[in-house]
């Protein structure tokens, strides 16, 4: 038998080898060349936290973890590369940027592109994935020197939505896995879990009609028993955890750093307060970097105590003036895909015009909202094609499981990590849709339509970012503790 010959075609997709190992070649080329020497603010926090695993630096064991803001799967990650670099002598920096090309290789090179073929039935063509692969390296590369549990977590949601789009009940155990992973990463994606039990649903549903490999009622049950079994195999450590060392009988990551308001409250207070969040190793604004929202200050201190107390009293409020509630969302949401910077801990804060990555994501984002507006039309005008409900609700499940955090994440002090689904999402549209002869053959008016969108986007978020700069506080500033 001949050997399989794999083209190098832009025209068709590309073997995922192929795909994971040049990813993993760009990532660890560049990553050294990044320009970090430390690892600053959470990335050192998650190195450390592997400390938490033992007791005298030597005996180990899932439950001496005893964080109660972050998971234990995070820090058992990085266990085995910090173990590789104490015995080798290398700086953390160098163990954390080995774990990102991982991620980077997992995510871009295998879990993107599956995904998308899961979702809409057709792979990425290569000129497509080269093109994603790029504008993602632009916009977020230097996340990657980090070990962070934002592209981690949401690398773990994709693929248990893949698993979970596979027939038979180990797919449904590992999609399960999968899942409680990303949540026990990143707390926040517990509110992916309707979108992702309604994927769950909808496929089964598909492969009992007999669309795809047929399994029948019995082996949805069975399938949803080793759904949760996935889960609870993965959370159980958690749950000893939480009652070991905080009388919580709980598989959740307790998220609360003082007893008495949950973080995600916490966080909404903030969000009040600060109409955006970033870190920096900025020598001159060392720290967080806090940008105020006045109104909502002065909101805040109506307050018996400064703050709101529970979840009620903010949504009570907001509800009272939907009009305020609803200007605040818009202004985080364009604050949180506003990247001023392709890496979570800048090495100079922008104070002045706009950065060059600053006024290259307006670009995409003013192509991305375009061709989701060019997607939503060809949707709406093909709803006499073959299943077009099985492609609606492909699609509005899967873009409730990925988004959904999104939106919970958006009012509170908004970093634009929060908006990553979201800004992959656009980027992906990007990718499928460009077609550069096609641009080349618009007529006069579409061409002055388009110059024009991407011109009011540039300037619009330039101004609207202005504003935001003018509002930094001093360095040194902290949120308060409440």
């Amino acid at each position: 038998m001949a050997p399989i010959r794999h083209s190098w075609s832009l025209h068709q997709p590309w073997p995922v080898l192929r795909c994971v190992l040049l990813v993993l070649a760009l990532y660890a080329v560049y990553l050294p060349l990044s320009g970090y020497s430390v690892l600053p603010w959470d990335a050192e926090q998650y190195w450390q936290l592997v400390s938490r695993f033992f007791i005298n630096k030597k005996d180990f064991s899932i439950l001496n973890y005893d964080a109660n803001l972050r998971g234990y799967i995070g820090p058992l990650l990085i266990v085995p590369v910090r173990a590789v670099c104490m015995v080798m002598g290398w700086a953390p920096l160098h163990g954390s940027q080995f774990i990102g090309v991982l991620w980077a290789a997992l995510l871009f090179g295998f879990t993107l592109p599956a995904f998308w073929k899961c979702v809409t039935g057709h792979a990425l063509m290569a000129k497509q994935w080269l093109l994603l692969v790029g504008l993602s390296f632009v916009l977020w590369g230097d996340y990657f020197n980090f070990c962070i549990q934002d592209f981690p977590a949401f690398t773990a949601l994709l693929l248990a939505l893949i698993a979970l789009a596979q027939p038979g009940w180990r797919w449904a155990g590992v999609g399960g896995l999968l899942l409680a992973m990303a949540l026990n990463m990143r707390p926040i994606y517990l509110a992916s879990l309707p979108g992702a039990l309604g994927w769950f649903w909808w496929q089964q549903r598909r492969f009992v009609a007999g669309v795809g490999p047929k399994t029948g009622v019995g082996g949805t049950a069975l399938s949803l028993l080793a759904l949760v079994a996935g889960a609870a195999l993965l959370l159980f450590p958690q749950v000893l955890i939480n009652y070991r060392h905080f009388g919580h009988l709980s598989p959740l990551v307790l998220a609360t750093d003082n007893g008495h308001m949950s973080f995600y409250l916490k966080q909404l207070n903030w969000g009040t307060a600060f109409q955006r969040y970033d870190s920096s190793i900025d020598p001159s604004h060392y720290g967080g970097v806090l940008y105020a929202d006045r109104a909502g200050t002065q909101l805040l201190a109506a307050q018996a105590k400064g703050y709101f107390e529970s979840y009620q009293a903010l949504l009570g409020y907001y509800l009272r003036h939907p009009l305020e509630g609803i200007g605040h969302y818009l202004h985080h949401t364009f604050n949180g895909l506003d990247l001023w910077y392709a890496t979570p801990y800048p090495m100079k804060v922008a104070k002045g015009g706009p950065t060059l990555v600053q006024l290259f994501n307006y670009v995409v984002l003013a192509l991305g909202l375009g061709y989701a507006l060019v997607a939503l039309k060809r949707v709406a005008l093909k709803r006499a094609a073959v299943q077009p409900r099985a492609f609606l609700y492909n699609i509005g499940w899967a873009l409730l499981a990925a988004m959904l955090p999104v939106c919970v994440a958006i009012p509170t002090a908004v970093e634009c990590r929060f908006l990553l689904p979201l800004h992959l999402l656009l980027i992906s549209l990007i990718a499928v849709q460009f077609r550069p002869r096609q641009l080349l053959r618009l007529g006069p008016t579409k061409s002055i339509l388009a110059v024009l969108a991407i011109a009011i986007t540039v300037w619009g978020g330039t101004a609207l970012s202005a504003d935001t700069k003018q509002q930094v506080l001093p360095a040194g500033t902290q949120p308060p503790g409440y």
